[in-house]
């Protein structure tokens, strides 16, 4: 899976932040600022949601669950990254896999877009 890092400190952790992920694991500020990012081109952002290893920028339930997960490097709050996925429902995978690469695709290319407009980025490459 490509994961899409960048190098700042623009991103602050927010109060409270952890006890909605882990100790350690932050993106909030982050999510929500892709989120506008993402708005502002054009692509729709259904909600944001934390999870135990960051937050998830939810962009479509149909046809199939697509979202960015986002979140800190672990240890630290200068590095953030993202990736994106895809993924049919149950009964979808069973009768026809939708072909999901394409949307992957174009969301990962605006993602390399975005995070190098990030105030104060020093740095933005890819891993995977």
């Amino acid at each position: 899976m490509l994961q899409i890092w960048a190098r700042t400190t623009f991103f602050q952790v927010e109060p409270g932040e952890e006890e909605q992920t882990n100790p350690g694991v932050y993106g909030r500020a982050f999510a929500h600022w892709l989120a506008e990012k993402l708005k502002a081109r054009g692509e729709a952002v259904r909600e944001i949601l934390p999870e135990d290893w960051g937050w998830c920028v939810i962009l479509a339930r149909s046809p199939y669950l697509l979202w960015i997960g986002c979140s800190n490097r672990e240890g630290g709050t200068e590095e953030w990254g993202a990736f994106v996925t895809a993924e049919p429902g149950f009964l979808r995978r069973i009768l026809r896999k939708p072909d999901t690469q394409p949307a992957i695709d174009r969301i990962q290319r605006m993602l390399l877009e975005i995070m190098k407009e990030i105030p104060g980025v020093t740095k933005v490459w890819s891993e995977g």
